[in-house]
C-alpha cells in the first residue's frame, strides 16, 4: 500500500545551536553528578545532584514518606528523573524560542 510521502522537517523546529549547547552540558554535569555520587567516597556529594534536579529534588522526601520507603536506590531514581523533567524543559524552551524568532 502506498504511503503520502514525509514532510520535511522545517527548519524552524530546530533548536539552536547555544540552546543545544547548554542541554548536553547541562546533561552532561547531571551524569557526572550521579557517577561522583556513585562512586565518590563522600557521602555529601549527592549536593550537586540535589541542586541540579531542583525544583523537582524538594519532592524527593515527600514521595518516599508517602511510599513508606526509606531507599537511597529510590532516592537516586527520582533526582535523576527531576534531572531529566529539567533537560526535556529546556529542550521545549529552545524550541519554542526558535519558534518566536524564526520569520512567519
Amino acid at each position: 500500500m502506498p504511503q503520502a510521502p514525509r514532510k520535511a522537517r522545517a527548519a524552524h523546529n530546530e533548536i539552536p545551536t547555544a540552546m543545544r549547547n547548554l542541554i548536553a552540558g547541562y546533561l552532561a554535569v547531571s551524569v557526572g553528578a550521579i557517577a561522583l555520587l556513585l562512586f565518590g567516597g563522600d557521602p555529601s556529594s549527592g549536593i550537586f545532584l540535589v541542586i541540579f534536579a531542583l525544583p523537582w529534588s524538594l519532592f524527593v522526601s515527600q514521595v518516599s514518606g508517602l511510599l513508606g520507603i526509606d531507599s537511597a536506590a529510590l532516592n537516586l531514581a527520582l533526582l535523576a528523573i527531576g534531572v531529566g523533567i529539567n533537560g526535556a524543559l529546556l529542550y521545549l524552551l529552545g524550541r519554542r524560542l526558535r519558534r518566536r524568532q524564526s520569520p512567519s
